[in-house]
């Protein structure tokens, strides 16, 4: 159990494990700690989806791997609990498994997976389905692609900073516009939304979650 304590950072994944199309969720983060018993857990978590908890359990399974259960608590009344039924890969230093709205492994939505690989270099990491299909060339261009965003960040260009406000101002618009009210977006701005959302770190994505809820609190709709 030890082992799995501390930070973790993961997308949703569909079926053959590509990264989810519709562009509503983004990267989360969760900081596990030990609860009351000694097989249960909780965490704090965040996403795009604000702020949110989460509760699980472990206990080893076939050959003494540790399973894990958990299920997230969104305080936000139009997401439902998604539960996660997986395992601790010692060997990746990964939490993998699938998620669905039961807590039955067998109505999964898909998979997730979580790491302890830094959130900069996790929104270029490629998804299990590209690892899959060619591990080698997938990694090499992660590589490429980290170093780029470390020496993009760490000169401060302008274009780094323009691109974070294109960003935050696409994912605010268009997820309000999505979710809660606006014109229905066109599928090129549902693949421009996708882009967005993906790219961004755990914290961004529960900022700019933040400035959605804001924006809607105070707006008034005629229904």
């Amino acid at each position: 159990m030890r082992h799995s304590l501390g930070h973790w950072h993961g997308y949703f994944y569909q079926t053959g494990g590509a990264r989810e199309s519709d562009g509503t969720d983004s990267m989360m983060t969760l900081v596990i700690e030990p609860a009351e018993d000694e097989q249960d857990f909780k965490a704090n978590a965040w996403s795009v989806r604000g702020r949110f908890t989460i509760t699980g359990s472990w206990f080893k399974g076939e050959n003494d791997i540790p399973q894990i259960k958990f299920k997230t608590a969104f305080p936000n009344a139009i997401w439902v609990p998604v539960f996660f039924n997986g395992r601790f890969d010692v060997e990746r230093n990964a939490l993998t498994g699938v998620w669905g709205y039961s807590s039955e492994p067998e109505s999964s939505m898909g998979r997730m997976e979580f790491r302890r690989i830094p959130p900069r270099y996790l929104t270029v990491y490629p998804s299990i389905k590209d690892l899959s299909d060619n591990k080698s060339r997938s990694l090499w261009r992660f590589a490429i692609a980290a170093v780029r965003n470390d020496v993009r960040r760490e000169h401060c260009p302008w274009s780094y900073f323009a691109q974070r406000r294109d960003d935050r101002k696409t994912v605010v618009s268009l997820t309000i516009r999505y979710i809660y009210f606006g014109k229905p977006l066109s599928g090129e701005e549902i693949a421009t939304h996708y882009r967005a959302v993906q790219g961004l770190t755990a914290a961004d994505a529960c900022f700019y979650g933040s400035m959605i809820y804001l924006k809607r609190a105070y707006t008034f709709i005629h229904e």
